[in-house]
This record gives C-alpha cells, sequence and structure tokens, in this order.
C-alpha cells in the first residue's frame, strides 16, 4: 500500500483551456499518455514541447514539461534522468520566480530519494519544498509535504513524528475540503496506529477513511480499507467481524477488478475463518489465495517479460544512437581541427599582414620625425647664422652711430641744437643695440626656457637700473624647471618688464623696487611693485604704453592688473597660465 501510495502522490501540471500552441497540445497528449502509463511515448511527447516551446520562448510550458519529463523517468525506474530533469525543471522556474512550481519539484525530488530509500535527502527537499510553500501560503503544497514527510518518517520507525506530521496534513486537508487527500492520510493514520496497537484508534480511522472514500466514489480505497479494518478486527478477537469486512471488501474489490485487494482479502477470509474454527472454508479460502496470487504473479511475469522486452529494444535503439553520435562527433572533430588549422593559417596571416603595415607606419613616421628634426635642425642652425650676421653686421654700425653720435656732441657745445639732435640719436642708437642684443639672445634655442627667460629678467633689471637711485629687492623660486616656452611667449612678456621698467623710471620717482615671482602647477605670477608717486589708472589708462602691455598679454594668455595711488606707489601684477606659454608640461 506505501508504494502505492507514493506513486499516487506524484503529480503533473494542468494546463490552461485557453487557445494552446503546438507546444501546449504536445504536452496535454504527453499527460494523457502518462496518466495511461505509456511512458515512453510520454517522454517522447514531453521533449517535443520543450523543443516547440523553445522555439516561441514560452518558458512555462518548457518548465512544465521539463518536469514532466522527470515524472516519466521516475515511473520507469530512471532515477538520474529523472533528478536531472527536476533540476532543469527548477531552474526554468527559478528564471521565471515561479515559487510554487520550484515548491513542486523540489517535492518531486524528495519522492524520488525517498523510493530509492535515501531517507535523509528526501526529508530536507520537503523540508525546503515546505518552506517555499508556507512562503506563497499554498494549503495544498504544505498538506502533501507534510503527508510525504509522514511517509518517510514511518519507514524510519519514527512512529511519534509519524504521526505528528500525519495529523498536520489531515488538518490542512480537512480545511481545504480534500476528501479525497483526507481519506488518504486516514488511512495512513490507522497504519501508525495499528503498528502501535491502539487498535480502537486504528478502528476509528479506518472507518473514517472508508466513509470519505464511499462519498468521493474511491471504490478502491472501500475495499482496501475495508480488507484492512477487517485485519485490525482479528488482532482484537473479533473475528467474525474480521470474517465480515474482509468477505465485503473481497467483494467490491472483484467489482473493480483490484487483483492485489482480492488476494489480500482471501488471505484475510482463510485467517478469520480459521480463527472461528471453521477449518473447511479457511482451506477453500485459502487455494483460491494461492490460486489468485499465482494468477496474479504469472500476469506479472508476462507484463515483466514486454517490459523487458521494450527495455531491451529501447536499449538497442539508444546504442545505435549513440554510434551514429560517436561517428558524428568524429566527422565534426576532424571538421573543426581543419577549421582551426584554416582559421589559426588566416589568423596568422591578418597578423603578419597588421604586423607589417604597422611597422611601415611606424618606418614612415621615424623618417618623418628625422625630417622634421632635420629641418628644425637646419632652420635653428640658419636662425642663429643670421643673428650672428645681424650683431655682427647691424651692430657694428650701431656702435659706429654710437661713437660717431658722442664725437658730434663733444665738437658742438656752441650749437644747443646739434647736440641734442646728437644726443638722441645716441640714445636711439643705444635702444637699437639693447634690442638687438635681445632679439638674438631670444633667436637661441637654448635661451627659449623658463629658468632663462626669469634670469634674463633679473639680468636686464639689475643692468638697466644700474644707473638710477633705485634699490631693487628680488623675491624669486629657487629651483626653477629649465621647460622651453614658446618664443612668443618670451617676447611679449619680456617687452612688457621692459616697458614697466620704463614707465618705473621715466614717471614714478621711486627709490625701492620689490621685484616678486611666484610659480605654481598652474600659472606664473610677476608682481613689480615702487613706492613711487603713482597715477591715477582712470586718467592714464588711455597711455599707448598700458594699453600695449596689456595687447602683449592678452596675445599670449595672461592678464594685467595695475593698482595705483597718488604718493602710495604703483604695483603691477601680471598672470600667465603655464599651458599657454610652455611648449611642454612641467
Amino acid at each position: 500500500m506505501k508504494q502505492l501510495y507514493c506513486f499516487y502522490l506524484l503529480f503533473f501540471f494542468a494546463f490552461s483551456s485557453f487557445a494552446q500552441t503546438d507546444a501546449e497540445t504536445l504536452l496535454n497528449q504527453g499527460v494523457e499518455l502518462y496518466s495511461q502509463g505509456n511512458y515512453q511515448q510520454a517522454i517522447v511527447l514531453f521533449k517535443k514541447a520543450v523543443a516547440n516551446s523553445d522555439k516561441e520562448k514560452d518558458k512555462i510550458i518548457i518548465g512544465k514539461a521539463t518536469n514532466n519529463i522527470a515524472n516519466s523517468y521516475s515511473q520507469i525506474g530512471k532515477s538520474e534522468l529523472a533528478l536531472q530533469y527536476y533540476l532543469k525543471a527548477i531552474d526554468q522556474f527559478d528564471e521565471l520566480k515561479d515559487t510554487f512550481n520550484i515548491a513542486k519539484s523540489t517535492k518531486n525530488i524528495g519522492a524520488l530519494y525517498s523510493e530509492q530509500k535515501e531517507f535523509d535527502k528526501a526529508l530536507s527537499h520537503y523540508q525546503t519544498a515546505l518552506t517555499l510553500a508556507q512562503k506563497i501560503n499554498d494549503l495544498a503544497l504544505l498538506a502533501d509535504c507534510y503527508n510525504n514527510m509522514g511517509v518517510v518518517y514511518e519507514q524510519q520507525d519514527k512512529l511519534d513524528q509519524t504521526i505528528e506530521v500525519y495529523t498536520k496534513a489531515l488538518d490542512l486537508y480537512r480545511e481545504l475540503k480534500s476528501e479525497e487527500r483526507e481519506s488518504m492520510v486516514l488511512n495512513n493514520l490507522a497504519i501508525v496506529w495499528k503498528n502501535l496497537n491502539d487498535y480502537p484508534k486504528a478502528i476509528a480511522y479506518y472507518n473514517q477513511a472508508i466513509s470519505l472514500s464511499e462519498k468521493v466514489g474511491d471504490q478502491f480505497m472501500v475495499a482496501a480499507n475495508q480488507n484492512n479494518l477487517g485485519n485490525v478486527y482479528i488482532l482484537t478477537g473479533d473475528y467474525q467481524k474480521s470474517f465480515d469486512l474482509c468477505l465485503l471488501a473481497n467483494t467490491n474489490a472483484k467489482k473493480i477488478d483490484a487483483k492485489e485487494i482480492i488476494i489480500e482479502s482471501y488471505d484475510g477470509l482463510a485467517n478469520a475463518s480459521e480463527k472461528l474454527k471453521k477449518y473447511q472454508e479457511a482451506l477453500q479460502y485459502r487455494k483460491l489465495y494461492q490460486e489468485e496470487k499465482d494468477s496474479y504473479i504469472n500476469v506479472q511475469r508476462s507484463e515483466q517479460l514486454v517490459s523487458m522486452q521494450v527495455k531491451y529494444e529501447t536499449a538497442q535503439k539508444e546504442a545505435e544512437i549513440k554510434i551514429k553520435n560517436l561517428e558524428l562527433k568524429e566527422k565534426q572533430l576532424q571538421i573543426n581541427k581543419q577549421n582551426y588549422w584554416i582559421f589559426s593559417i588566416l589568423l596568422f596571416l591578418v597578423v603578419g599582414i597588421l604586423f607589417f603595415f604597422n611597422w611601415k607606419a611606424k618606418q614612415k613616421l621615424k623618417n618623418q620625425l628625422i625630417k622634421d628634426t632635420a629641418i628644425r635642425e637646419t632652420e635653428e642652425q640658419e636662425r642663429i647664422r643670421i643673428a650672428k650676421d645681424i650683431h655682427d653686421d647691424l651692430g657694428s654700425g650701431l656702435s659706429k652711430i654710437k661713437f660717431l653720435s658722442e664725437i658730434i656732441h663733444q665738437k658742438t657745445t656752441t650749437q644747443p641744437d646739434v647736440q641734442t639732435s646728437s644726443e638722441a640719436v645716441k640714445e636711439t642708437a643705444n635702444k637699437m643695440i639693447e634690442n638687438m642684443r635681445d632679439l638674438i639672445w631670444a633667436l637661441n634655442p637654448e635661451n627659449t626656457t623658463l629658468a632663462n627667460l626669469i634670469a634674463r629678467m633679473r639680468e636686464y633689471t639689475t643692468d638697466y637700473l644700474e644707473d638710477y637711485p633705485m634699490e631693487v629687492h628680488y623675491d624669486f623660486p629657487e629651483n626653477i624647471p629649465q621647460t622651453a616656452i614658446s618664443k612668443e611667449s618670451h617676447r611679449e612678456l619680456f617687452m612688457v618688464i621692459k616697458e614697466s621698467l620704463n614707465n618705473i623710471v621715466k614717471h614714478s620717482n621711486a627709490t625701492r623696487i620689490h621685484f616678486s615671482i611666484r610659480l605654481d602647477a598652474k600659472q606664473i605670477r610677476i608682481t613689480i611693485k615702487d613706492n613711487g608717486q603713482g597715477f591715477s589708472t582712470e586718467t592714464k589708462s588711455s597711455g599707448n604704453g598700458l594699453r600695449n602691455m596689456q595687447s602683449r598679454l592678452t596675445q599670449i594668455g595672461g592678464k594685467i592688473n595695475i593698482e595705483s595711488n597718488t604718493n602710495q606707489g604703483t604695483s603691477i601684477d601680471l598672470v600667465l597660465p603655464l599651458s599657454k606659454i610652455l611648449t611642454r608640461k612641467l
């Protein structure tokens, strides 16, 4: 009866009555074959349903069909395959977040382990299914889990725990008004109380089970419980009651051709007749018992032979399929090997071509850099040559003009106009000589660095103010980097400094100058502050000198700020971003 119960608990999914896809049709046909016991054919249809559902992207059908494949494999004794498909079904339902079906498949795995007598694993899966059922508050699933756990505990002879979980299942089935399941649990509880020798409780549960089975029209369970109840009465000594119930069970079992119950009822009738000292009747029932048993065994053997034949033919077909698959795999392996070599050769050629073009591009770039460097060096040398020529030719000419103007000045002491003109020529020559030196200095690429520019500013300031009654205080940073700056930035910034010093000398009447430079990672700030008489920036703002200074700084991305007050001196603040003047980063 326990085996019958376990098979009874295995389930398959019910499907909607809406318009169905081909996959749903295949699934329903498979369920029909499963219910008829045609498990091999059912598996074929279930697998087709999975294949079609995969095309239709219907994960629900894939999960249900996969679960039913597992059920079918379980029925034909292929437990390992059944377990694999149950796990696949759980994975499918897990993607859908379908807790209900995950719990059902997990419960089925528990039943699978229970049949294999691996009770700890069975209980573990039942407990997991139970937890999921509690999470979604599915009372029917909870009841099924408790009932299945009772079967395991009973086989482990843990009868107290068996009664506890059976009772929970019974209460839930009654709450759900599931009379068929309630009858089954009542039968299970009756068996437990019989094993505990508590016959009154066993009789009470069997009577309740018979009443519910009659109500739902389950003739098989009616006959089975009547025979079980008869076996209990023989243990209590009420042999006539035992005989009557076994006879009633035999009659009802014959109506539905329930061979197992017919055989068991004959055994019960023989035992009861013997206890009633009706030995002749006992002998007749014992003969009937043996005849029915032999007949049933022969039928079973025939069915086993047919099953074995089917299994043999199936195994042969599977072997043929495996051989064909191996041949196909071998061919595919050879094709893959050929493809691998072809791919490797193509990859080698592509890498070689890419490497060649990359090398070619680098060579071209290298040659271009060499060419550009040669041109740049040639240009630099040409600039230096021109600068030397200017220095030699123009410098000597200007020096001669300066010398002659000084002679004229000395010889024309009585001619003030001529002296004034010669003095102007001398001053102009001096300025041109000075500007020429600055130009030649700037043309030398070795001089156009930030450190050299600042050094040149200090040198020029010291030389320029040497003849004037002014003290100069320098506040310059140490360790200035020898970073190249653009010639334009060098020229414009230096010209602004010269213009600033020229304005101080001519207009400020200052006695002290503070010259400071601040340098950080982003900018350079140059401040020239004097203690002279100052001027009004509003009235002087239109002067050409200030406009020129502002224009020069704007060209190289800088800003100038001039603060001046009468009798309080003047402060000239120059700010330039380093990114605007450097030819490379610090």
